[in-house]
């Protein structure tokens, strides 16, 4: 019986986390063994280094290229990223024309995006340029756009979270939220985060937010240290678009988009932010455990010791 297997990758970019031995040795390794499946590898331009010395140990180097990671995300039918959640966010926020699916391969610590594992990445990597269907998980992302004098200054998407801080100087900033044109609250507080569910378990959760299960529609929407008792963190559904205005600003105050930009914030700036509508993220899921199994792994989500 013939295979009827369709292959689908025929190119696969690579992205290394900087400065890392262990992560540049294994993306050696790895990229040696896509290139002995004839399938094209495209370094980002970060990796420049690393795609140079494999160019030097192998003959045909024609199915090495280098390219930026805006042109990356366009060229390939697959994205593997080597290292922590920060080197996987730096990559799939600039997902943008096309969902083009993510593997992201844990060199890092806690590595709640990054969940494949060395040991199973090789076989996992053989399977799909093989041909076989990839299981995937499917993530929304987040709309930021900051308004200045009803100008857009920065729009764009997230993954994690959009989050409004003050500075280094300890006082708190003064903002009024609305969520679909309806008045919700003014908050006085360090700052506030408004995250995917994804990000749920990143900054949101050490602010007190909740554990948001992924494939759930909606907004976490956290108060960092707020001046009051009565004001807790809220689910909002993904369909609502969620208004804030800094209207105090005692100091310096940044808008910072997945801990990866920084934004400098003026008093009576508007950040708006909604559901990303072009497209959702998609990541290839570890063929050995599940959400839960990573919650219980690396937030020893339920243990009593």
């Amino acid at each position: 019986m013939k295979n009827t297997k369709s292959v689908w990758i025929k190119k696969i970019g690579l992205v290394v986390k900087h400065r890392q031995s262990d992560a540049a040795s294994f993306a050696i390794e790895l990229a040696q063994f896509i290139l002995s499946k004839k399938v094209k590898l495209v370094f980002s331009e970060e990796s420049r280094l690393l795609a140079q010395s494999l160019i030097k140990n192998i003959k045909n180097d024609r199915n090495i290229e280098i390219t930026s990671k805006t042109e990356l995300m366009d060229e390939c039918d697959l994205i593997v990223v080597l290292g922590g959640d920060g080197t996987f966010l730096s990559i799939a926020r600039l997902i943008q024309k096309k969902s083009t699916p993510l593997i992201g391969i844990n060199m890092g610590q806690l590595g709640f995006l990054t969940e494949i594992k060395q040991t199973e990445a090789i076989q996992l990597l053989g399977e799909l340029i093989a041909g076989k269907s990839p299981t995937f998980q499917t993530r929304s992302l987040l709309e930021v756009t900051l308004r200045r004098n009803n100008k857009i200054i920065f729009k764009g998407p997230v993954v994690n979270d959009a989050v409004i801080s003050k500075g280094a100087i300890a006082r708190i900033i003064g903002m009024k939220i609305w969520v679909n044109s309806q008045w919700v609250h003014q908050v006085r507080a360090d700052g506030i985060i408004v995250s995917t569910p994804t990000g749920s378990t990143a900054y949101a959760l050490a602010a007190g937010g909740p554990i948001v299960e992924p494939s759930v529609a909606a907004i976490i929407l956290a108060p960092i240290c707020p001046h009051s008792l009565t004001l807790r963190p809220m689910v909002l559904p993904e369909s609502c678009e969620i208004k804030i205005c800094l209207n105090h600003r005692p100091g310096h105050v940044l808008l910072t988009l997945d801990g990866q930009d920084v934004i400098n914030m003026k008093e009576d700036d508007i950040v708006s932010i909604r559901c990303y509508k072009e497209h959702s993220l998609k990541i290839i899921s570890s063929p050995s455990r599940d959400y839960y199994s990573l919650l219980r792994e690396k937030l020893k989500f339920g243990a009593r010791d």
